[in-house]
């Protein structure tokens, strides 16, 4: 493994100084109560409205009144729910969403039933070991989303699941194997070797997409072990932050401080190295992040924000807490910093949503965690 450290985090008086690409939001308290960690946006009623999913409840769209969904059990300081990510599982035009718990070690999908007021069944996929998250990612490019759950131990492992209405409660689902070595913190996926396939990053390296991924259940990943990314929130981002044509990655460290990115490059002799860039050391507890364009630039943007207590005793715990964006300029090689919300009550959770939830044209971010659910919107076409 090469690897060169590279701090290139502008200083806060240059930050305040540049102009030209801000972008205003508006908080919307959804429920200042909320503990609950992950986020699904959907049309849960198909009335053609975005709605939010979070934990023990649906909000309905526009007003955003408060449905049950299901109970949930609370542990330790957490509740057995780390995701609510969407997917109509069994194809009934209904969606879903997908559960995973770090205590239970299991991966469930939480049934629509189609009734607002309906509550909605839990049914167990698999219990492949403690997992913090998971991402919906197209692991096979087949058009159609899978389940790439961040699995700390037992069997590393990505999910498929398809519509069949012989099969019990109405969907197949088929597990994957991945190497060992992706086992630990942080999960991404993304096309590293630039084969038009996707390849998934983990905390020590990355392993590469098999030719025969989308016909061979049980087709072999060949693990690349490149680099140490140190505890990684989730998802790591595969993203060509330098537009030199090939993918970075970008990433938070989940229990303490510091957000940073990985150039890819080639040495002397044609090998792959990776170049460490430091983009911010100020804040801890970047456990989400997110790529899209909220300045409307059409280049993608970095947002992120703490965790709040993503452990009670990780480094800055209670440091204030924050949301924020950032933007790269390519010719100065610098990122800049924008505000979304500081010193409020608003943090992230295991995962937040970016998504035109009002259909304005411009992406909203929807943050939960265990201090509220919140959403802030973009008020960029506005001004």
């Amino acid at each position: 493994m090469r690897l060169r450290v590279l701090s290139l985090l502008l200083p806060l008086a240059a930050l305040a100084g540049c102009a030209g690409r801000e972008t205003a939001f508006k908080m919307h308290v959804i429920n200042a109560e909320s503990p609950y960690e992950g986020v699904g946006v959907f049309d849960v009623n198909r009335d053609g409205r975005l709605d939010i999913l979070c934990g023990k409840y649906w909000y309905e769209a526009p007003n955003w009144n408060r449905h049950f969904v299901r109970e949930i059990e609370a542990l330790h300081g957490y509740h057995q729910t780390f995701s609510d990510l969407p997917l109509d599982v069994d194809g009934d035009g209904w969606t879903d969403t997908i559960c995973v718990s770090w205590f239970n070690k299991r991966i469930s999908w939480i049934r629509n039933p189609g009734k607002p007021d309906a509550t909605w069944e839990e049914i167990a996929v698999d219990e492949p070991g403690n997992i913090e998250t998971a991402v919906l990612a197209d692991v096979n490019a087949d058009g159609r989303m899978d389940v790439l759950p961040n699995i700390f131990n037992g069997r590393a492992a990505w999910y498929e699941c398809r519509p069949d209405r012989a099969a019990p409660h109405g969907a197949v689902w088929v597990r994957h194997p991945l190497p060992d070595e992706l086992l630990g913190p942080g999960i991404g996926l993304g096309d590293i070797n630039g084969d038009g396939r996707p390849d998934i990053v983990g905390c020590k390296g990355w392993a590469e997409s098999p030719p025969d991924v989308r016909t061979n259940r049980n087709a072999v990943w060949t693990w690349h072990g490149e680099f140490d990314l140190r505890d990684p929130g989730i998802p790591i981002l595969v993203h060509d932050v330098d537009g030199d044509g090939d993918a970075d990655v970008i990433w938070g460290i989940g229990h303490n401080y510091g957000l940073y990115w990985l150039e890819q490059e080639k040495n002397a002799i044609g090998e792959r190295v990776w170049a460490q860039h430091e983009i911010d050391k100020s804040w801890s507890q970047a456990h989400v992040t997110l790529l899209g364009d909220l300045d409307g630039d059409g280049r993608q943007d970095l947002v992120t924000g703490k965790r709040y207590h993503a452990h009670d005793t990780d480094p800055g715990a209670e440091d204030p807490r924050c949301l924020y964006w950032y933007t790269f300029d390519r010719a100065a090689r610098r990122w800049q910093r924008h505000v979304i919300q500081e010193g409020g009550a608003a943090g992230t959770g295991t995962s937040s949503a970016l998504v035109d939830i009002d259909r304005d044209g411009d992406l909203d971010l929807v943050a939960p965690g265990k201090s509220g659910l919140f959403l802030f919107e973009n008020l960029r076409i506005q001004r």
